[in-house]
Parts: C-alpha cells; structure tokens; sequence
C-alpha cells in the first residue's frame, strides 16, 4: 500500500505538470509585440508578426471598390456560394466601404436579417448610406468603428466578412479581439486576401497575405480554422470560427 506521503507527491506532480501545461499554452496565445521599419510604398512601418501593415485605401478611391471589372476579377458570386449566408441572419461587413459586399448580403439575408457595415472612414459610411438609400435597401445598419474597436454588441454576429481589409488593420491584435467577442459562439469570420502565394496575381505585395499567415495570426485569439476556399480567381477565403464555450 502507497503511504499518504507518496500519494501526495504523485499528486503535487501532476498538478505541476498541468499548471506548466496551461502557462505554456498561455504563453504561446500571447501576440508579438508591434514594432518598426522602413516605410514601404503603401505601408505604414508598423510590423506585426513579421509583416509590414498596409496603409488604408483612403474613401477618395471609394469609386475602385464599385469598378465593373469587380465581379469577373473577385467573383463576389463564388465568394457568397462559399459563405451561404441564411435568412435572417445577422452579418458584420468588417471595412464595408461603400457597401459593395453589404448590399449582397442584405439581398441574401431578408428584412429579417441584419447587416452591420462596419468602417473607420465616416465618409465611407456616407457613401454606403446613400447608395443603400438609393436602392430601397433598409436592413444595413452602418457602424463607425475605431481603429482597435468594431464597436458591435457581443454575442451579435453570425458571419463576419473582411474582404482585402485584414492587411489593413493597424491594430490586427485589439481589432480581432473586439471582433471574436461579437461574434456568437459558433460564428464564422471570413477572411479573404489576395493570394501572397501566387506571384502572378496583379496586386502589391503589402496587399497579400499568405493563408498560413493568416492562420496563425487568427489562431491568436482562439479563432478555429474551418476550411479555406480557393475557388476565387485572386484570392483566398480563409473561414474560422468562435470555439463554442462548454
């Protein structure tokens, strides 16, 4: 028989082996620090996991994100088929611009669904609102975010779509921070790039990214991955979801 003593030391390394277990996956969910370099054309000299992030398309180039070519070049068609928004779900259109993604949505989703398009440009969100107006279209509700905040309700969002804007975010860790606690739990987040990987897609490289780039910066902030879709011509959808709490 195992005396009290040797039952208490098994137990004490145990516990020990566990508590060193959590702290070590704490330590690796912990982001890398922002740093500096040299401003890139187009960039800001703000880093992030290896990275340069990309300065915001300004909303004077608002005219580019409603361009004709749009739709042979990104097969916004593909990109919905991809996602399948449902009947009155609630959406989150993360730097929506002048609308272009959050209208299809809108026509996807019904007057018993919600689509939240999110911008830190209020011109942008002016334009938005009037084209919307313009179309009879009634169910986007525009929301000026900041830089480090989305500024949604918690638990709000079944799907959220960032379409060429996470290179973008200046504060990657708190923007997505405040985003995975908008969504509810089993909620997807679409993230569609640029593919970085293919040397022939015609866009600057500050503007791609990588899929495995975004995966490990997602997996940051307990975001799982799902699938990545790669039926669109330029870019790829990288779609993750909230872990659901038990």
């Amino acid at each position: 028989m195992r005396s009290p003593v040797h039952i208490f030391a098994c137990l004490l390394l145990v516990w020990s082996g566990t508590a060193a277990c959590l702290a070590d996956q704490k330590a690796q969910a912990v982001p890398p620090a922002y740093g500096q370099t040299a401003v890139s054309a187009g960039g800001t000299g703000k880093t992030f996991a290896g990275r340069e992030i990309a300065g915001v398309m300004s909303w004077h180039g608002a005219g580019w994100l409603e361009r004709p070519e749009r739709k042979a070049e990104e097969r916004p068609d593909l990109l919905m088929q991809a996602l399948s928004p449902k009947t009155g779900m609630a959406v989150a259109d993360i730097g929506a611009g002048s609308g272009y993604y959050s209208r299809l949505f809108a026509r996807q989703i019904g007057a018993s669904g919600r689509v939240f398009a999110v911008d830190v440009q209020p011109e942008m969100l002016d334009i938005l609102k009037k084209q919307s107006a313009g179309l009879g279209i009634k169910n986007i509700t525009p929301v000026l975010a900041s830089e480090t905040d989305c500024r949604l309700p918690p638990d709000s969002v079944d799907l959220a779509l960032l379409v060429d804007v996470y290179h973008e975010l200046l504060y990657p860790v708190e923007f997505m921070q405040s985003l995975a606690k908008a969504m509810k739990p089993g909620g997807q987040i679409a993230i569609v790039e640029y593919r970085a990987e293919d040397p022939a897609v015609p866009i600057h490289t500050l503007h791609k990214m990588r899929e495995v780039q975004i995966r490990k910066e997602a997996a940051l902030h307990g975001l799982v991955w799902v699938k990545t879709d790669s039926s669109l011509p330029w870019q790829h959808v990288v779609i993750l979801r909230k872990q659901v709490n038990r």
